[in-house]
């Protein structure tokens, strides 16, 4: 089993395929597009959620305020202390170009070369294995107890939680199939059959003999009967190509069998 780094990178390298993203990065820096003042790091933590100050406090306690505050002319001790409203602000004034969302290109130097730090890279792994990565890991051992060894179900899992929150919906909650038993995977079949002939080939061939396959394909389907409608094939062919290591998503082809066991 990969250690939490490894895992988060492989989760990260297959979501972002769904994206056209360029892989996980832990210099990642983007700008004020979404109102949220500055994102950073490998889960674009941001200043409006007050995520991203939680962040920095935690590297900041790591390796030091004095050499954190060195890779900055602003004092990113009092960032990291602010409030969500506070640090959006501070970060328009400090690190946004004026008159734009985009970060100012020496503001974004700096914090890459923050956010590159050993210190830094520890801190992001710990806050994803604290959160999102926590989540996928304690919904393997809930749904898919015979594979915890394996790392398609934490990819799988990760992928649902930063997508759409989990095995629940409201007051509706997908049951798990009981430890040893396989479930039938026909209403998926059938459902994919009415979308895509050549995903669901993919899916046949590709679960016909693995159950686990099987088992994280019915999940997908389940999943995608809570979805809007509108969106229920988008996620179950996105969640069902991760679960076959392959099918179709979007009009494009895609094979996951070199990098998911």
């Amino acid at each position: 089993m990969l250690d939490d780094k490894s895992l988060l990178e492989l989760c990260l390298k297959v979501s972002g395929w769904f994206e056209n993203a360029a892989g996980a990065s832990y210099t990642a820096v983007s700008g004020n597009f979404d109102g949220m003042g500055l994102s950073a790091g490998i889960l674009q933590w941001n200043a409006g959620q007050g995520t991203l100050q939680t962040l920095v406090t935690s590297i900041g306690n790591a390796m030091g305020w004095v050499k954190a505050k060195s890779f900055f002319s602003s004092d990113i001790q009092q960032f990291a202390s602010l409030g969500p409203a506070d640090a959006i602000a501070f970060c328009l004034q400090h690190y946004i170009e004026a008159g734009t969302k985009n970060v100012d290109q020496g503001a974004k130097a700096k914090w890459q070369m923050f956010l590159h730090q050993p210190e830094s890279i520890a801190a992001q792994v710990q806050m994803a294995s604290n959160g999102v990565l926590g989540h996928a890991k304690r919904e393997v051992v809930a749904y898919a107890p015979d594979y915890i060894d394996r790392q398609r179900p934490y990819v799988f899992f990760f992928d649902l939680v930063t997508q759409e929150g989990g095995m629940s919906v409201g007051q509706h909650t997908i049951p798990p199939v009981p430890s040893g038993q396989t479930p039938d995977v026909m209403d998926a079949l059938s459902f994919a059959s009415v979308h895509d002939a050549i995903c669901t080939m993919t899916w046949k061939i590709n679960s016909d003999n693995d159950n686990l396959s099987k088992l994280l394909l019915h999940y997908a389907y389940q999943r995608s009967l809570l979805a809007n409608p509108v969106y229920a094939w988008d996620t179950c062919s996105r969640r069902g190509t991760i679960a076959c290591r392959g099918g179709v998503v979007h009009a494009a082809k895609v094979d996951f069998t070199l990098i998911l066991d």
